[in-house]
């Protein structure tokens, strides 16, 4: 029985298999076929990279129907149709893929590429130092190409480190020593001098700080006591002799609360070095030093050369001025400059008049200027005066023009303009210094100028301005950073680059060659593509 029922559903199976031949309703795949993207994209970094793709399908090709993603070195990038990043990409080749996702079916296409990146940082460039969502950042505009675009945040992007949390300068060395934490660029951030390559903007033999241990090499002599810490309050770069057989420049640090000090000279015809350096310098008081230095002069000294004079610092323990000749390990106090018990330098910078100075002190509820001669010897003070929290403060950026007794300044959302000959007129810095505010330029109350620099042939300033009001740390959604080129002589707005970093703490343009003023010949050289 069992064997005539097996028979009978066997036959049944066939008999359905045999009607159901041919019952099958066959579809053709939408075939996508990708146009637009060569095998091979050339970009230099830091560039905006545009893709614009066309589709074509066997059936239909309408762009809604499908999910796209950009995919660079294994990393997706872009979810859009067409390709809008900016090259944070490693130099070389990077394998690249675009793929195509039918909603419906599932179906993919594929396009295989490659994207071969040049450098583009070695040469002359806008750098902005920011903060941004708690940690340092740096965003990069090219100056030597018409027509660039801002690079907003690459550091992380293109390193995959963080720059820091607490960013303060950017330092720009000309003399700097190949493979060396000696580079030609540096970042100051938390309380550390982080080394960056002035040609790829990357690390310097990955992430290499310059501290005590670069002093030490070519020092003298051997340490005093055991350095367990090396907390930098201030750093300096001094380019002096550059042009003829011989390059010097000096490189300065406060830290802690001692001075740090190497004259670095270079014979290029022999690639030799030759090294002067001091260290563990503390002032005649060995007391706390503020977080600031300045050259007592700077003067012009032919071709591309100068001539500096001493190191002033202050010692915040007795409220006095001291100095270094920068040849020495001597420490010599100016009592003759009097006492400021309970106050803190602020700034201080030469000025274009020899041996003149300007210092800005703060005892933390009031601020005072003070306009000094610095000539040894016969040091004085000149003019002594309280200036107004809205116009001076902590947050105050400064900048003393190097041929004119003009010094430019920038407080909350003003530029000033302060003639240093009204100082011996006892007139203090206020309001009548204004130069340009701002609300010229539509900006509310919110918006600070948090940052300033001149171009070296002091034609134009640039100011880093923050829109994120109270938000120092820059954790608001968006950038919020600006720069603002103005003409120096005229403060019209030549260039306005909007969200293009955090909050600005720092804005420079780095020059790849040194030349003093921008000059060749006594000819204005730098060409400049703002």
């Amino acid at each position: 029985m069992r064997t005539i029922l097996f028979f009978v559903c066997l036959t049944g199976l066939l008999f359905a298999c045999y009607d159901d031949k041919g019952n099958y309703d066959y579809h053709d795949i939408n075939q996508i076929t990708i146009s637009g993207v060569d095998s091979l994209i050339r970009c230099d970094q830091m560039d905006l990279l545009h893709i614009p793709v066309t589709l074509e399908g066997t059936q239909y090709a309408d762009t809604n129907r499908f999910t796209y993603f950009w995919e660079i070195n294994r990393k997706i990038v872009s979810t859009a149709k067409d390709l809008n990043v900016y090259v944070n990409f490693p130099l070389g080749e990077n394998e690249a893929r675009f793929v195509v996702t039918d909603k419906e079916l599932g179906t993919k296409a594929f396009k295989y590429f490659k994207i071969n990146v040049s450098s583009s940082t070695a040469g002359d460039g806008i750098l902005v130092l920011s903060k941004y969502k708690g940690h340092a950042e740096l965003s990069f505009k090219r100056l030597d190409k018409e027509g660039s675009v801002f690079t907003p945040n690459f550091y992380e992007a293109l390193t995959g480190n963080y720059l820091g949390t607490n960013p303060r300068r950017i330092h720009r060395d000309y003399l700097p020593e190949a493979n060396n934490i000696n580079s030609g660029l540096k970042i100051e951030t938390d309380h550390q001098i982080k080394c960056l390559s002035e040609e790829t903007l990357q690390e310097i033999e990955g992430n290499a700080i310059l501290d005590h241990n670069y002093y030490i090499k070519e020092a003298q002599g051997l340490p005093s006591g055991d350095i367990t810490g090396f907390e930098v309050k201030a750093f300096n770069h001094q380019a002096t002799t550059m042009e003829g057989m011989m390059n010097t420049n000096y490189t300065c640090t406060i830290a802690g609360d001692e001075f740090w000090t190497i004259q670095s000279t270079c014979v290029p015809s022999m690639n030799m070095w030759l090294k002067l350096a001091f260290m563990q310098i503390k002032s005649p008081w060995k007391g706390t030093l503020s977080p600031t230095m300045f050259l007592s002069s700077l003067v012009e000294s032919g071709g591309q050369n100068y001539t500096v004079a001493n190191m002033y610092m202050f010692d915040e323990t007795v409220g006095q001025f001291w100095y270094n000749n920068l040849l020495s390990a001597n420490n010599v106090g100016v009592p003759e400059l009097g006492t400021y018990s309970g106050y803190s330098l602020l700034f201080g910078t030469h000025t274009a008049t020899k041996d003149h100075a300007v210092a800005v002190l703060s005892d933390g509820a009031g601020y005072r200027m003070l306009y000094m001669n610095l000539s040894n010897g016969t040091q004085s003070v000149l003019a002594d005066f309280a200036v107004p929290s809205n116009i001076i403060n902590e947050t105050t950026s400064y900048y003393p023009m190097k041929n004119e007794a003009y010094m430019l300044f920038t407080t909350n959302d003003k530029l000033y303009r302060y003639n240093l000959r009204e100082l011996e007129n006892n007139v203090a810095p206020g309001n009548s210094s204004v130069f340009v505010e701002l609300s010229k330029w539509g900006y509310n109350a919110e918006a600070k100028i948090t940052c300033m620099s001149v171009s070296r042939t002091e034609q134009e300033i640039l100011l880093g301005v923050s829109r994120y009001g109270d938000d120092t740390e820059g954790m608001s959604e968006g950038l919020k950073g600006d720069v603002l080129v103005l003409d120096l002589k005229t403060g019209e707005l030549v260039k306005k680059y909007e969200g293009i970093s955090g909050v600005p703490v720092d804005v420079k343009i780095k020059y790849q060659k040194w030349l003093r003023d921008g000059k060749e010949g006594g000819n204005v050289v730098d060409m400049l593509y703002f």
